[in-house]
Order: structure tokens, then C-alpha cells, then sequence
């Protein structure tokens, strides 16, 4: 079912109003929620059809571009995407599919990847790089006709009943335990006019909301449900923040489509997509900041990684001030970063296997650890302000491996750490900040990229300092990125 169309009888009855204020969600914030948008873009893919299609669009939901509004880089799915065609299957039954079939793994990986548009949006952010890190999904409003009883327990079935979709969210709980680096956000499917079967969407909507992590003892914080449905139902129905509390009230008996679209079907029309998206937007940043702000507790595991020698070394500039990369020695026993004697600046380059950390692991702090091993003329950390550490998931430029390019090729983020310039001699550290420890592949591969802020003093003298390289001959002056972590 794809949700174009589907039509019902228009709900028309008049009900009393009366107020209903639910729990708050399975594992509630400690203090109040933060509604404010990201202070870093974040990359978010939202996987839907035609609703979502309005939704987004700039001349009637107008998400899009609110969303960028707020630091989130939009990529979406849409009919006829990805893989087999998947994007055709978006029902509640369909998502064993994307997220639990056997072919789970090629969808996910062309959803985290994803970086298009395939609805009309504004999309005015630069694209930050680096896979999505927020997944939003939605079923379309047929979805909303269940069969069966309210209060049906979870039991594999096949179809559209409330039996069914609890076992669907359940299973698909299994997948998202693993993920702890990804925000799933499901957005209930909008209400249609299918009166008979209306009470049931609205029972498992509320139980999805308020029960289905509880009773599956989910003890993470990267599940959130954002109650569409309840917000199309009516004027007086909502799911927003509010003074930093989340409220969920709706009017009991109003459970079917009341912003239906002008041609009569059960597309929201403008008003209903456009108070979506005001009461939804700063709950997503709610969402956000109560996964990246509340840690799992548990004991600390501190891991010493090694940096890859193979893929790690220094790249000289083509020409003074050009900011393109030429010279390249990976195989040396140390790191050189400065300038020479032409002015020409070394920028260089370490490579981590992030993947040996814990797929679930809660990243508490990290820091790039290197062994001084002497410089030339001056040292640059008086003449070339901070020792300055950019990151890159997976790697700068085409490949792992080093290379001229590597010079200037895009960062996920610049300037995530700062090099301590002391002692002279010894280890030396820099600390990443929380931007630097969010983009941490605990997939594969992670690289950083050291330089100083200055390029050149044009001094026309050699001005360096030197690191042990990951193919130093003593394995113990190595370089090393010390990763401490909590469990998820």
C-alpha cells in the first residue's frame, strides 16, 4: 500500500472535548529536554512516500527547510529507491524487511550513505560528510487501518493488524540495540478515515509511544516516537515541546484524518503538515540531545589503538601557499609538521582501526597520543600558533592509503583537537572535543590530519617539529589514539 490512493468516508462526527495527558516516554529525560537545535550539522535520512513527500516540500509541509533551519543536513527515500526497489515497501509489515531481512545489511548501508534528494526540498546546508546519523521513518496513512482488537498482544501474523505491527516494532528493537551510533525516529503513520478501525490505530500508537520500549526492557536511548498520528487527528490534539516537558494530549474518540487534503483523500493538507512540523522539530531536537547527552553508566574500559603504519606518514605542499599537496613519504619513521625551507607547509596524517570498539560503546573521551622526536630551526609552536587536528571518517581523499591529495581533501570536521605543545620532549596529546568524538568510526576506519594554524612564517627557514610514525622502529614510541568507553 502506498497511501495515493486510498480513500474513506470523512470523519464528521462532533465529540465532547476532554483532554488526555499520557505518560511521558519508556526511559524519560533526566531534566528537562533541550528543544534547541544541534550546535553541529547532523545528517538525517527520512525514509517515506507521499505524505512525507508533502511534508517535506517547501509550498506545503515546508519540513525541509526547517529542518536545515535547525543544523540537520536532509537526504530521503522515496518510491522506486535503493536497492531492489525498496523504497516501494514502506507498510509497518515492510520494515522487517529493511531493517531484519536477509538483504538488511545492503539496504542499511545505501540508507546511512544516502545523500540525495528525491523530494522537492530546500536544502541550503553544505553536506558535512559522513554517513546519516539520524534515520527517520514512516508508514503512510493506510497504515492506520489495523485490524483486530486495541489491546491484542505482539504475534506474527502477516498484515495490517495491531497483532502484527507490535511483533514488527518489537523485532525491529533487536536491530536498533545494535546501533547505539544511530537515532532511529519512527513517525506514526497519519490517521485516515477509516472510522470502524480508528480506535485500534490509536491504541497501538499510544502503546508504540509509551509502552513498546518498556515492556521490551529497551535500556538505550537511540529509539524515539514522534506521534503524527495524534497530531493530524485534530485541532486540540498535539505532541510537542513544551517549556521543555513533552506533551502528548489528544481529545478521546477524535482517532481519524481531520486535515484532509482538498481533493478529498487523506493527504494532510497544508495546515495539518505545517502544525506537524512546528510540533515536531523541537521535539527531534528533544530526541537528539537526550541520545547524545545521557550516557550509559557502567565502569570504563580504556583501549589503546596503534596507528596503521601502512596508511600513515606526511605530505609536503606543491608551492608556498598553494594548499595542494604534492611530496609524499609514507614509509618514514616520523611525522613532520611545519614548513621548510621554501615556506612550503607538511601537514601529517595518522589512521586508526576504530572499528575495534564496541559497536554499542558510549565513546566517554579520546585522545591522539605522539612521541616527540626533535624538529628544525625554530619551533613552529611559536611562530605557527596551534598544532591544530582535523578528522575524516572514513579516510581523506579516495582511499586509506596516503597520498598527495590527502593535503587538502575535505575534513569531516577541522580543528577537533588542539596538540599540547609541551613537554618538548616525551608524549604529546590532544584531546577531542565532542564533535571529534562523534564522528569516531566505530565501523572502520578513522584518520586525522595535523597542522599547524599558520602555514609558514616566510621565514624561508626550515621550521618542524617531528613525531614518531606508526613505522617508528620501537613499537612502544608508536603513536596511538586512547579511546575510554562505557557500554551502551
Amino acid at each position: 500500500m502506498n497511501g495515493k490512493k486510498l480513500l474513506g468516508p470523512m470523519w464528521a462526527a462532533a465529540l465532547a472535548l476532554a483532554v488526555v495527558v499520557l505518560p511521558g516516554p519508556a526511559n524519560p529525560a533526566q531534566a528537562a529536554d533541550d528543544g534547541s537545535r544541534p550546535t553541529q550539522p547532523v545528517k538525517l535520512v527520512f525514509l517515506h512516500h507521499s505524505v512525507g513527500e508533502n511534508w517535506l516540500s517547501d509550498d506545503q509541509g515546508g519540513l525541509g527547510r526547517a529542518l536545515a533551519a535547525n543544523n540537520y543536513f536532509v537526504s530521503d527515500t522515496n518510491y522506486g529507491w535503493g536497492p531492489n526497489s525498496i523504497g516501494d515497501r514502506t507498510d509497518i509489515p515492510d520494515w522487517l524487511e529493511w531493517f531484519r531481512g536477509g538483504n538488511s545489511g545492503l539496504y542499511l548501508g545505501a540508507v546511512f550513505a544516502e545523500n540525495g534528494r528525491n523530494s522537492q526540498y530546500a536544502r541550503p546546508l553544505a553536506n558535512p560528510g559522513g554517513p546519516n546519523q539520524v534515520v527517520m521513518f514512516k508508514s503512510c496513512y493506510p497504515n492506520a487501518s489495523l485490524a483486530g482488537g486495541p489491546n491484542d498482544p505482539p504475534a506474527a501474523g502477516g498484515g495490517l493488524t495491531v497483532a502484527n505491527a507490535k511483533y514488527v516494532y518489537n523485532e525491529l528493537l533487536r536491530y536498533f540495540a545494535t546501533r547505539p551510533d544511530k537515532l532511529f525516529v519512527v513517525v506514526t503513520a497519519p490517521p485516515n478515515s477509516d472510522t470502524p478501525l480508528a480506535a485500534n490505530a490509536r491504541a497501538f500508537n499510544n502503546w508504540l509511544r509509551t509502552s513498546w520500549r518498556a515492556e521490551n526492557h529497551y535500556p538505550y536511548r537511540n529509539v524515539a516516537v514522534y506521534d503524527f498520528y495524534n497530531v493530524l487527528s485534530g485541532p486540540d490534539n498535539h505532541h510537542r515541546l513544551v517549556a521543555g516537558a513533552e506533551q502528548h494530549i489528544y481529545t478521546p474518540g477524535m482517532n481519524s484524518a481531520y486535515y484532509r487534503s482538498s481533493e478529498g483523500d487523506d493527504h494532510p493538507n497544508v495546515a495539518g503538515s505545517v502544525k506537524a512540523r512546528n510540533e515536531f522539530v523541537p521535539m527531534l531536537n528533544a530526541f537528539y540531545h537526550r541520545w547524545r547527552t545521557t550516557p550509559p553508566s557502567g565502569a570504563v574500559t580504556t583501549v589503546r589503538l596503534p596507528a596503521v603504519a601502512a596508511h600513515d606518514g606526511w605530505v609536503a605542499e606543491s608551492a608556498p601557499g598553494s594548499g595542494v599537496g604534492r611530496t609524499v613519504n609514507a614509509v618514514g619513521p616520523t611525522l613532520a609538521v611545519g614548513d621548510d625551507g621554501g615556506n612550503r607547509q607538511f601537514r601529517s596524517f595518522l589512521s586508526f582501526d576504530t572499528s575495534r570498539l564496541p559497536a554499542r560503546a558510549w565513546i566517554v573521551s579520546a585522545t591522539v597520543k605522539v612521541k616527540r622526536s626533535g624538529g628544525t630551526g625554530r619551533s613552529p609552536f611559536n611562530s605557527h600558533r596551534n598544532l591544530v587536528v582535523d578528522i575524516r571518517n572514513p579516510h581523506f581523499g579516495s582511499a586509506a592509503g596516503l597520498a598527495a591529495h590527502d593535503f587538502q581533501s575535505a575534513a569531516n570536521r577541522g580543528s577537533v583537537a588542539v596538540l599540547n605543545p609541551t613537554p618538548a620532549v616525551g608524549w604529546q596529546t590532544a584531546p577531542l572535543s565532542s564533535q571529534g568524538l562523534s564522528l569516531l568510526n566505530v565501523r572502520g576506519t578513522t584518520q586525522f590530519r595535523l597542522r599547524f594554524q599558520v602555514p609558514t612564517d616566510r621565514d624561508r627557514v626550515a621550521d618542524t617539529v617531528a613525531f614518531r610514525s606508526g613505522n617508528a622502529p620501537q613499537s612502544a614510541e608508536r603513536p596511538v589514539l586512547e579511546v575510554q568507553y562505557r557500554l551502551g
